[in-house]
């Protein structure tokens, strides 16, 4: 692996504002693009470290220098059920298109079902987001679905599909 995880701390906070501020960056992104400052942003990351029960943000760091490239979040997380919500950015350009994405994504499966022993991840992707969806695809996720129209980016509203991968489905390809 060329990535790991770690907790996000406050001196990512320049990073967060810089990627959430990049309209190319949130473009592909099924948010929408809010803009933020210093003080949200430190706010954010105090409040997504702190007494988080439901939440898991980690940042995503390149092995080879530890230079933080992006976020990869479990979000919604419901204890009783067992499933979460997944998002990622690799908010960095320079690193976009090596695959980085792909092996944080499979780090996070790996920590959400081996030892957090959750059994469903979730997602919901762009339906215009050929390369996320292939990611997604590759690493075992399958297409449960689409919501029509369900955000408004752009000048446009724009289908989500809905994606998840089983504990099982993951452990079978390892």
């Amino acid at each position: 692996m060329r990535v790991y995880l770690r907790a996000l701390e406050i001196s990512d906070v320049d990073n967060l504002i810089k990627w959430r501020n990049d309209l190319e960056v949130t473009s592909s992104l099924g948010g929408n693009t809010f803009f933020v400052s210093s003080l949200r942003e430190t706010e954010w990351i105090k409040n997504a470290t702190l007494n988080d029960d439901k939440n898991i943000r980690l940042a995503i760091c390149l092995n080879e220098n530890d230079k933080y490239i992006g976020n990869v979040n479990l979000t919604s997380i419901n204890w009783i059920n067992r499933s979460a919500e997944f998002s990622i950015m690799i908010g960095d350009k320079s690193q976009w298109g090596k695959g980085l994405g792909k092996e944080a994504t499979f780090l996070i499966l790996k920590y959400a079902f081996e030892e957090v022993n959750l059994n469903r991840i979730y997602l919901t992707v762009r339906n215009d987001n050929e390369k996320a969806k292939g990611l997604y695809k590759n690493v075992g996720f399958t297409q449960e679905g689409t919501l029509r129209k369900s955000i408004f980016k752009n000048n446009k509203y724009i289908d989500m599909v809905v994606m998840s991968i089983l504990k099982d489905e993951f452990n079978g390809r390892i």
